[in-house]
């Protein structure tokens, strides 16, 4: 039954596997662009970089958007407004002149005096109105975009006239205040008129006419400049693109994209779209292939596979939106975050094959995707020199400086190597940005942990703090236990600093595989007190089931605190499915006739399955058989570390483990040396012969 259950666990991994690495294309392929790219690259002042350009055949010179756009500009500017011409308003108000007349001059003057003052400002209206006038709020809002002539529609007739020639409502009541008083002989009080309430303006902006006339002139800009002939020469090798040649060969792009959108768009884009399936599927292909047949305990772990598949899909749809934007801006995007995390959790060799799927990714989304990769590749390499084993803060700032330099280095260098004529300073900018968003390593490395359970050297790091809660306990209620384990981690880290492993990782591991003694101190020999076993009151099995339950305890302990899942499993395996022989062949002897359950005498494992428990299993069973030595001799040393190693070779213990026997018999030698470093005998000190002690008193 749980061998079914191994099955089917396994078979669901390898459809969730594959069909992660098919999400992965699909999604990789989507962001890309669908319309065939331009196969030159070029750039203002640069040299050009490919062989004799000639026109193929005639096209247009496409203008600039930036010319087209100075150009709508220049008509929007001097684009003038249209009025209507309303001839009626001008008698309804001279009809309103006459009502007020009435009520302002005929209390004052004669009839006579009253019609020639009628007749005069009757004159200086009609005068105004024959021209026009605009109202006051129209007037304003044209002075302010300064408006220079506009058009006044009479009979369906337009006639320009000049803005400083229309006058506004209250202008003309300005005029009037100043013309009355010498239009008759006698003052009377203009206030009196009030203008302000019954004089109209007689011209009606046309919105409608205005609009269409801009449109048309709008709509009539000719988007080209130009012609180039059949076989007309553009530019040759080394020239430098001028702004006329580079909107000559913009065309050319244009020209392009247009015959594939009026011959067959969709045939294009289904033949754009296979081409970048099968280049995205031949990249991310290989990086199967070295999960599969290099690093197949990675391969094994799905949580793995999501994490190298979700950066590389991240990093490419991330590049595809800043490069629809700006086509530099990619070297602001940190790559080099996928080569340190994943050496951080992995290691160095998987970090690079990851990252160089990236950069080849993602260079099919850039515009030079030669420099882009030169300089990513450059970068990949200082990374691996400099963050090898990274646990230090100043190692990450260390390594941005070092890529900035790189970055500006290989920049430079690429480009006077072209003969390029300008170099863009704006592209050193962003390299520096780079370095900068490089530090963001660690807030993504505590996220990843959280999500993945991975581990780094820095959270190894504080879990080895033996100040920690768990160690302080560990260290004043089984002091024995702390002092073996401070010795196992010590011997574990040089041998897997020595056989290639993770120092960090065996290190931390040693320290607690053994928390669970915590709870039951006393049975455990280095913790008792001399004369005081208290196995001795208990039968074989009831002590078997206590040592062999400090496992299973330490795994509890472990989780209630948080400890990440790569320290647990070294709880669980440091034992593996050994077997707790003392009160095993104390059974045995005691029961001569019978048949040993060895299930209650066996830990419940599993085997330790990395290079790392597996010196951890090494350590602990050495450091504690080695306390029972009578006499600590090299010679004795020697056959006690021979005797059990082999013993748990040949038991099986390791065969789950990546360990080679080359690498365990240098475990042995490093084992022999360090203890015999521990256990060295001392120089014993002479003691003064009785006559000559008699002398000196």
């Amino acid at each position: 039954m749980k061998g079914e259950v191994s099955k089917r666990k396994r078979i669901f991994d390898e459809i969730y596997k594959t069909l992660l690495f098919i999400v992965s294309i699909v999604a990789i392929t989507y962001v890309m662009p669908t319309k065939s790219k331009f196969q030159y690259q070029f750039e203002v002042g640069k040299p050009w970089q490919y062989d004799l350009l000639t026109a193929k055949k005639d096209f247009p010179i496409y203008k600039s958007s930036e010319a087209l756009k100075e150009e709508r500009n220049a008509i929007i500017e001097r684009q003038h407004p249209y009025y209507n011409f309303n001839d009626s308003v001008k008698t309804t108000i001279l009809q309103e002149l006459i009502s007020k007349s009435e009520v302002v001059l005929a209390p004052i003057h004669s009839e006579y005096r009253t019609r020639t003052t009628l007749n005069s400002l009757s004159k200086e209206l009609e005068k105004f109105y024959n021209i026009g006038i605009i109202s006051n709020d129209e007037y304003k809002r044209f002075k302010v975009k300064k408006v220079n002539n506009i058009t006044i529609i009479k009979n369906k007739i337009g006639e320009s006239f000049a803005f400083s020639e229309i006058l506004s409502t209250q202008q003309v009541i300005d005029q009037l205040k100043k013309v009355y008083p010498t239009a008759l002989d006698t003052i009377v009080p203009i206030e009196n008129w009030e203008f302000e309430q019954w004089l109209a303006p007689n011209l009606v902006y046309n919105e409608e006419i205005s609009l269409k006339v801009k449109n048309e002139e709008l709509n009539s800009i000719s988007v080209t400049s130009g012609m180039v002939q059949a076989g007309e020469r553009i530019i040759d090798k080394g020239e430098i693109v001028t702004p006329e040649i580079y909107q000559i060969i913009e065309s050319i792009e244009k020209e392009n994209q247009q015959e594939d959108e009026q011959e067959n768009t969709f045939n294009t884009q289904l033949t754009t779209t296979i081409g970048q399936v099968a280049l995205v599927l031949c990249f991310i292909f290989f990086l199967y292939l070295y999960m599969r047949l290099f690093r197949p305990q990675y391969f094994a772990k799905k949580r793995i596979v999501t994490l190298l598949l979700g950066m590389i899909v991240t990093a490419t749809i991330i590049t595809a939106t800043v490069v629809k934007n700006n086509s530099m801006g990619v070297y602001i995007i940190p790559y080099a975050l996928i080569l340190i995390i994943s050496s951080i959790f992995f290691d160095t060799r998987t970090g690079l094959y990851a990252f160089n799927t990236t950069i080849l990714v993602n260079s099919l989304l850039v515009p030079a995707p030669f420099e882009f990769m030169l300089l990513q590749i450059a970068v990949g390499m200082v990374c691996i020199a400099t963050l090898r084993n990274i646990s230090q803060r100043s190692q990450l700032v260390n390594a941005a400086i070092c890529i900035l330099i790189t970055y500006s280095i290989i920049y430079l260098g690429y480009s006077l190597a072209i003969g390029e004529g300008q170099i863009n300073a704006w592209t050193f900018a962003f390299f520096g940005l780079n370095g900068i968003l490089l530090l963001l390593v660690y807030p993504f490395v505590y996220i990843i942990e959280l999500s993945f359970g991975f581990i780094s050297n820095m959270r190894l790091i504080e879990l080895s703090d033996i100040n920690s809660p768990l160690m302080r306990k560990l260290s004043e209620d089984a002091p024995g236990t702390f002092q073996h384990s401070m010795q196992v981690a010590n011997l574990a880290s040089d041998i897997a600093n020595k056989l290639g492993g993770n120092p960090m990782l065996a290190r931390t591991g040693a320290l607690y595989h053994d928390i669970g003694k915590i709870q039951n101190p006393a049975f455990f020999v280095e913790n008792q007190a001399k004369g005081n076993n208290p196995h001795q009151y208990l039968t074989p099995e009831a002590s078997a089931q206590i040592i062999r339950q400090h496992v299973s305890d330490g795994v509890r302990m472990a989780k209630d605190a948080r400890l990440p899942n790569s320290i647990v499993e070294f709880i669980e395996t440091h034992h593996g499915l050994s077997m707790t022989r003392y009160f095993y062949n104390e059974w045995c002897n005691n029961h001569p006739n019978e048949k040993p359950d060895a299930a209650q005498f066996t830990y419940q494992g599993p085997n330790p399955h990395t290079k790392e428990m597996a010196i951890v299993m090494l350590c602990d069973t050495i450091e504690a058989a080695s306390r029972s030595l009578n006499e600590y001799t090299d010679e004795s040393i020697d056959n006690l570390v021979e005797k059990l190693v082999n013993g748990i070779v040949a038991d099986h213990y390791l065969d789950n483990a990546p360990i080679t026997l080359r690498e365990i018999t240098t475990a042995k030698e490093i084992l022999k040396e360090k203890l015999a470093n521990i256990y060295h005998t001392r120089i014993a000190y002479p003691e003064l012969k009785k006559d000559v002690e008699t002398k000196r008193n």
